[in-house]
């Protein structure tokens, strides 16, 4: 397995940086969401320095070449260096180090997304978009088949040590799967690539047994809405096609592998049926981060405790060592309302933008989509796994991007 993380580090992360670095310039930001997302399956790069060097070096080209851009969301540009500010706060700079560092890479890139949305039309954004999104859901299924083989499962997530594994992928790493999904399924479902909604279709498949309840919900969701958009391309017959591609690649799944066992095997490990919904403990985050700031005045409600640093330092320690889960509520333990009004500020100036540009069909269920995932992990946390952030915002301006300039031919006979 150690050989398989190697070659995942050496290719995909180091080769992958250095090309964006040498080759894709701007578009290199549609593939920054998969050297973090290489990150959480290798688990600890190593030496640290060049993840830190070749991820900043992209996000200074960027913020570089589109300084203006920051006009378009000045709320991310604010934030960005509210975050910087607060880091004099911090206690322990170095636990906190890879959060701030993503984090506060994530608020420069948002109001940069549109600027470069501007520069290229939507065959190329959606092309590099594509394409980046499938060499996750690759690496994704890659590193399954290799963690399964080798019985490579450090995180026993759920208590799960057989079958399908999933390696160092835990928790909130999956977060980035069903936007990844919805974007191949799009791209395959649209422009007939089979070798792409094969691919949708086995990773679906893995993520059923991930038990991320949000992650499979998404992902299904996502998958209905990518057919939905066939509706307004009369393209009926893809849309029978695929569901028929879907079900046979489904039976055969289902006769070949045991696949619905496995499933049911591991609902039964994480007890679903014992975890109400009023339970879950996110839930009570809010009441707690409301006492500790205005009834107990344990921290300023302004700009809140510290950076990213929860774990036994909100409501008294009653969930002992239990991080925030919640964005709403690690945005106030973090920043403070001054924070949490910024953050708002800027998501909601980024969909905004995408609402007031979405006029075509397809566009609206695109921007539906980001909205409902959005909401989603919102509440249930973490906008700190910055791959699937990102991610999310790069689709969701998908509306921004420029349309192709018609042919002559064809502004002749408009003509």
């Amino acid at each position: 397995m150690n050989t398989f993380l190697i070659f995942i580090e050496i290719i995909f992360f180091h080769g992958l940086a250095i090309y964006c670095i040498l080759k894709k310039n701007e578009r290199g930001i549609f593939y920054l969401p998969v050297l973090f997302f290489v990150d959480k399956i290798i688990g600890s790069p190593n030496p640290a320095f060049l993840f830190y060097g070749f991820v900043g070096l992209i996000l200074l080209l960027l913020i570089l070449k589109n300084g203006f851009a920051f006009r378009n969301n000045i709320w991310g540009l604010i934030l960005a260096v509210y975050f910087l500010i607060l880091l004099n706060n911090s206690s322990d700079l170095a636990l906190i180090r890879p959060y701030a560092f993503s984090v506060i890479g994530l608020f420069f890139l948002i109001p940069v997304i549109p600027g470069i949305y501007n520069k290229f039309s939507r065959e190329v954004i959606l092309k590099e978009l594509s394409g980046a999104c499938f060499l996750i859901l690759i690496l994704f299924i890659a590193n399954a088949l290799a963690s399964t083989i080798y019985k490579y499962s450090p995180m026993e997530m759920y208590g799960i040590t057989s079958g399908i594994l999933f390696g160092n992928l835990w928790a909130a790493a999956f977060n980035t799967l069903p936007i990844a999904l919805f974007i191949v399924f799009l791209k395959g479902i649209s422009e007939r690539k089979l070798l792409y909604i094969i691919v949708s279709v086995i990773s679906f498949f893995f993520i059923m047994l991930t038990l991320r309840r949000t992650v499979m919900a998404l992902s299904a969701f996502g998958t209905v809405i990518g057919l939905l958009t066939m509706l307004s391309q009369q393209k009926a017959k893809m849309i029978v096609v695929t569901l028929g591609l879907i079900v046979v690649t489904g039976f055969l799944i289902y006769n070949n592998t045991d696949f619905l066992q496995e499933f049911k095997d591991r609902v039964e490990l994480r007890k679903l049926d014992d975890r109400a919904l009023a339970e879950e403990k996110r839930f009570f985050e809010y009441a707690l981060i409301y006492d500790d700031m205005f009834t107990y005045h344990a921290y300023s409600p302004w700009i809140g405790f510290e950076l990213f640093n929860s774990a036994g330092n909100y409501g008294k320690g009653v969930l002992a060592d239990r991080s925030l889960h919640g964005d709403i509520p690690n945005l106030l333990h973090s920043s403070g309302l001054i924070g949490l009004i910024l953050y708002l500020l800027m998501t909601a100036t980024a969909f905004w933008q995408a609402i007031r540009v979405s006029q075509r069909f397809q566009d609206k269920l695109i921007v539906l989509f980001c909205a409902s995932t959005f909401m989603v992990y919102t509440v249930t946390g973490r906008y700190t796994e910055v791959a699937a952030t990102l991610l999310l915002f790069l689709v969701l301006m998908l509306p921004l991007a420029k349309e192709e300039d018609p042919a002559p031919d064809a502004v002749a006979l408009r003509d």
